[in-house]
């Protein structure tokens, strides 16, 4: 964070200065979290459900923040000697707040992603992508929420020359706030579906929320969409920017052309019949993520060779279509997350890869509402094509051994704990066999791979 001034937060955030600042006070950053504060920066007590920074306001100062953020609700907790108090509505608006003032100081690229699915492999490519001609600051692993954006904006200097950023919604409006926050000056839509039913009830509602990207951006500013998305199409409408598209199927700005997976499930096509992509990640969704990633590359004049090079050299993240090589037996650790729409895509790659047997554990897919039995039992149905031997695990899990076994699949294990599914998965998994791991994060399948590894 380069020399933002004490009261350029008072002007951002509209806050009551508690206590006396008997100096100019240039601050070194900002810090949520007490444990970690440095020198010099200024503290924002945040209250949750689970937790309440007010009680660690004492602890930042003595660690030597130069002033804190704090609620006015919360101000008899503290004197004038405690201070400087900066008091504040809400400290989660004020580090918003903080965030925009100081994102509005730099002109430069600033993308933001957001989708039902591959918003963060997508976010890595386009910063892979990116990075072979500018300096890029992009979304640490997940931070893609109301505290996370702003986080990584306040780690902009004068040495960044691009932002990539992915953005995340769990209600409607969420999406309009981080683009406030954001200020982007490309919006990318991948996809939309049935991630977070719980929260959205449907998929308009979805549609609704995500589409809120569309409806920031100005006639100034860019919007990229999937041309192959059919409710992502009735989504553009809402569009003020100017539009570019991407796709495999229909006409579009950026189109894919030849799209094929090879033996290992890798995508390889021609963008706008003239560049050769050649991917090292599997999945036709990850064909969908690279040709978003080169569109963005094309847009902000990266190189040609540049653009191949990124792709074909770029790896999968941890628990995202990872592929993992145990002797003989190939795995595809998906386990960082699932959604209906996630899923599917990965049991279609799946059904493109060569081996002996093709093998599934899946487990829950979280915060589906009342939809998520019907889901479930949906996606047991599409295992029931594409296994060989469907394994399924975690409460809902239930729903989709019984959709498999109601779409004639023969072999169809439910399993109740973890080390059960272990021990199956060791006396079963032979050379050549392929074996799909994926559910949502909350199940924490990953150790299950470990185990096997």
């Amino acid at each position: 964070m380069l020399g933002v001034e004490i009261d350029e937060i008072l002007q951002w955030t509209g806050a009551e200065l508690v206590g006396i600042l008997d100096r100019p006070i240039s601050l070194s950053g900002v810090s949520t979290d007490s444990r970690s504060v440095a020198e010099g920066e200024l503290f924002i007590a945040l209250k949750g459900e689970h937790f309440d920074g007010h009680a660690y306001v004492d602890d930042a100062l003595a660690r030597g923040s130069c002033a804190a953020v704090v609620e006015k609700a919360e101000l008899n907790r503290f004197t004038r000697s405690d201070g400087p108090l900066l008091a504040v509505d809400s400290g989660l608006a004020a580090l918003g707040n903080i965030a925009a003032g100081y994102r509005a100081r730099f002109d430069i690229p600033v993308i933001g992603i957001t989708g039902s699915a591959g918003k963060t492999t997508t976010k890595e490519m386009v910063a892979t992508v990116l990075e072979q001609r500018y300096n890029v600051l992009k979304t640490v692993d997940s931070e893609n929420n109301e505290i996370g954006v702003p986080h990584t904006l306040l780690r902009l200097d004068d040495h960044h020359e691009a932002v990539v950023l992915e953005l995340a919604a769990r209600k409607e409006g969420d999406i309009h706030y981080l683009c406030t926050i954001a200020q982007p000056t490309v919006g990318v839509l991948l996809n939309i579906g049935t991630a977070h039913l719980e929260y959205f009830g449907s998929v308009e509602g979805v549609a609704k929320a995500k589409g809120e990207l569309l409806e920031y951006l100005d006639e100034s500013l860019i919007a990229l969409t999937n041309a192959d998305d059919r409710v992502v199409c009735q989504e553009v409408q809402r569009t003020k920017g100017r539009l570019l598209t991407f796709g495999f199927q229909s006409e579009s700005t950026f189109r894919g052309e030849g799209l094929i997976l090879d033996q290992e499930g890798c995508g390889h096509f021609l963008l706008n019949n003239s560049m050769p992509i050649d991917l090292r990640i599997p999945g036709k969704h990850n064909a969908y993520n690279a040709l978003a990633a080169a569109a963005i590359g094309q847009h902000l004049g990266v190189d040609t060779e540049a653009i191949r090079s990124a792709l074909a050299n770029f790896q999968p993240f941890s628990r995202r279509s990872e592929v993992v090589r145990l002797d003989q037996v190939t795995v595809v650790n998906d386990t960082y997350n699932a959604n209906p729409g996630s899923m599917q895509a990965a049991l279609e790659m799946l059904a493109e890869m060569e081996g002996q047997r093709k093998i599934v554990l899946l487990g829950d897919m979280l915060e589906l509402g009342p939809s998520g039995p019907q889901l479930h039992a949906e996606i047991g149905q599409k295992a029931a094509e594409v296994a060989d031997v469907v394994f399924t695990t975690g409460t809902l899990g239930q729903h989709i051994a019984d959709g498999a076994r109601a779409a004639g699949a023969e072999r169809v294990t439910h399993f109740v704990e973890k080390e059960s599914v272990i021990a199956r998965l060791k006396s079963t998994l032979v050379a050549d066999d392929i074996l799909l791991v994926k559910a949502s994060r909350g199940l924490e399948l990953w150790h299950v791979v470990e185990a096997i590894s």
